[in-house]
């Protein structure tokens, strides 16, 4: 235990360093003027971490500063002024960020109502191909997909790299997406890589549509693209399965399996042993990779606020109600949290990839959990359109509406007023 004397020295600011401070507080570039909601939940974050620092050295300097030396209280108060000099520039950030925003609403306006329109043209035509494709042409959805791939997931890495949420893309469904690619073009005759592809995207990658609340919502292209890396990687690896059955022809299904997907043709069958090794064996690798690369190797950044994960972000105890996943993660503290998180998302893995076992062996099975998993999303999709979409659309015509009253009003003279009343 520390002496009172060397308790206040002890605190470097591990959590708000200059240099990272410097980086946030002043990123005043044109970049950022589009951040504006990551903006602000990060400067919000900030300013809830730098208060809560600053209450803490008031209290221990009310508290404590009879057993401290004039050298040590003089030290606390310098520490303190720093505190609230970071706090009153995060609040006048906060502030001009609200105030760009006011600024630019209308600006950016037909922008905006453009890019909706294209993605929800290119939603609604990717949803009525697809499923063509798989009927009619399924040796056709590996390619189908790889192509929407290499664009969608560009884009949005560079859209989270843009507003700094880019720590999401070392997710596990960005790491299984990759295994799929890698699986249907250069491994093709890997039996364990499709087994461990297979059971990862019919398994946790599928099942987190309905955990993650995925909504397929056409005019969003981050919600359209967040449904795709869920279900496309199970659709391309329900077809490799089945392409005999679905496939127009079986005997021209079977030939052509076996000459552009020969892992199904080495081995036509996957044992239970297979299923739930294999696609442990592939989470294991993506989670020692996780940790060591982010967890590790970036925990200043997130713990400072300034890269978020979906550990992060799950596991963000400031909510005053807490999720269930929280509530279980917090079991051992909050010291443990992380190791918690690490072990729930294991138990997640192996339980959702069981049901794959079956779905292989049975093709109405696997056409059922699929359409399930597309109706979740729709289901979803639905629930923002009606509870949230149509809120924002109604208030953006009331404000439409009381703007205009207003500019009627000031082209109204004085005199006619008063005879109006």
């Amino acid at each position: 235990m520390g002496s009172p004397e060397t308790t206040p020295t002890e605190d470097h600011d591990d959590l708000f360093d200059n240099d990272l401070f410097d980086e946030w507080t002043h990123a005043s570039n044109p970049l950022l003027s589009d951040n504006d909601f990551d903006m602000i939940d990060r400067l919000s974050a900030a300013l809830e971490q730098v208060t809560h620092q600053l209450n803490d050295r008031q209290r221990d300097l009310l508290q404590r500063s009879s057993e401290w030396t004039q050298k040590t209280r003089d030290r606390l108060r310098v520490q303190t002024s720093k505190l609230e000099t970071r706090r009153t520039l995060i609040e006048q950030k906060l502030l001009k960020q609200y105030e760009t925003i006011n600024a630019r609403m209308h600006k950016d306006e037909k922008t905006i109502h453009f890019i909706d329109k294209v993605s929800f043209v290119v939603g609604v035509g990717n949803a009525c191909i697809t499923p063509a494709l798989a009927v009619r042409a399924p040796q056709w959805i590996p390619l189908f997909y790889t192509i929407q791939s290499i664009y969608l997931l560009t884009l949005r890495f560079v859209v989270y790299k843009y507003r700094r949420w880019h720590y999401f893309i070392f997710d596990l469904c960005y790491f299984v997406n990759v295994m799929t690619l890698l699986s249907v073009w250069l491994f093709p005759g890997s039996t364990w890589l499709f087994y461990a592809t297979y059971s990862l995207t019919g398994g946790p990658v599928a099942w987190a549509i309905v955990t993650w609340r995925n909504s397929l919502v056409f005019h969003s292209l981050d919600k359209v693209t967040s449904v795709f890396i869920h279900i496309m990687p199970a659709l391309v690896t329900f077809v490799i399965r089945w392409l005999p059955e679905l496939h127009p022809s079986t005997d021209a299904g079977l030939l052509i399996r076996s000459q552009r997907f020969p892992a199904l043709t080495l081995s036509p069958t996957m044992s239970f042993k297979d299923c739930m090794i294999s696609s442990t064996v592939a989470y294991l690798i993506w989670q020692a990779l996780y940790f060591v690369f982010i967890m590790v190797k970036r925990r200043e950044k997130i713990e400072a606020g300034l890269r978020v994960t979906s550990y992060s972000w799950l596991l963000n105890d400031t909510a005053s109600k807490k999720s269930l996943i929280q509530k279980a993660a917090y079991v051992c503290g909050p010291a443990h949290k992380a190791k918690m998180f690490m072990l729930l998302q294991l138990v997640y893995n192996l339980v959702t990839t069981i049901p794959t076992y079956f779905m292989f062996k049975y093709f109405w099975l696997h056409t059922l959990f699929l359409c399930a998993m597309f109706g979740a999303s729709v289901w979803n999709g639905a629930n923002y359109y009606i509870e949230v979409f149509s809120r924002r659309y109604l208030l953006e015509i009331e404000q439409a509406l009381k703007k205009k009253q207003k500019e009627e009003d000031k082209q109204i003279p004085n005199g006619d007023k008063k005879k109006a009343v």
